[in-house]
């Protein structure tokens, strides 16, 4: 199984009843402050590119993703917050490490009640795509995702050694995509449903 993300930035000076256009044109989730990496907007479940005449788009980062696993917990999910994180794993990375990544990645649940609903996926497209996993959570408040997980003794003590350049089994290109928006739905019932 596999569905289409991207993240989309506008233009500069982009005209806002343009933009005003596009949201309602498409399921778009405008990132909230402390996103990094990721542009103005997440489009889930895209299956075509930005429609014409949207100039001011600047950029739309389109992956294909094929699931690794998910959990749907909550169904009925109504909200409040959806993340994404799209990252690179250094093509040179052992394939026994990179199991071991996505394994503990999938046990983040298991530690930090928080996350609602979660999904970890490969990308395979396009082949141009820097990306190479996507990991994305559904929590009930925003503080779910900026304290109990970002702080969590899970994350801290084993997560991110994946990603910490001091660390001997960094595999994790810190160039990554930690986008957040609010959403009064459950992307991921629908996507894994």
């Amino acid at each position: 199984m596999s569905r289409k993300l991207a993240l989309v930035t506008l233009a500069d000076g982009a005209d806002s009843g343009r933009v005003a256009e596009l949201e309602s044109a498409a399921a778009l989730g405008q990132h909230l402050p402390g996103t990094v990496g990721g542009g103005h907007y997440t489009w889930d479940g895209i299956d075509e590119p930005v429609p014409s005449g949207f100039e001011d788009v600047a950029d739309v980062d389109l992956v294909e993703l094929e699931l690794i696993d998910g959990v749907v917990t909550d169904p009925g999910f109504a909200g409040e917050i959806k993340r994404t994180l799209l990252l690179r794993v250094e093509p040179d990375s052992p394939a026994d490490s990179v199991a071991a990544f996505e394994r503990d990645l999938m046990a983040m649940p298991d530690h930090i009640p928080a996350i609602v609903n979660w999904a970890l996926s490969r990308v395979v497209g396009p082949p141009t795509s820097r990306w190479t996993h996507c990991w994305e959570q559904e929590y009930h408040t925003l503080d779910g995702l900026k304290v109990d997980y970002m702080m969590s003794p899970h994350h801290w003590g084993l997560i991110d050694g994946w990603f910490d350049p001091e660390m001997p089994r960094k595999i994790v290109d810190l160039d990554l995509a930690h986008v957040y928006h609010a959403t009064d739905r459950s992307v991921l019932a629908a996507a894994l449903g």
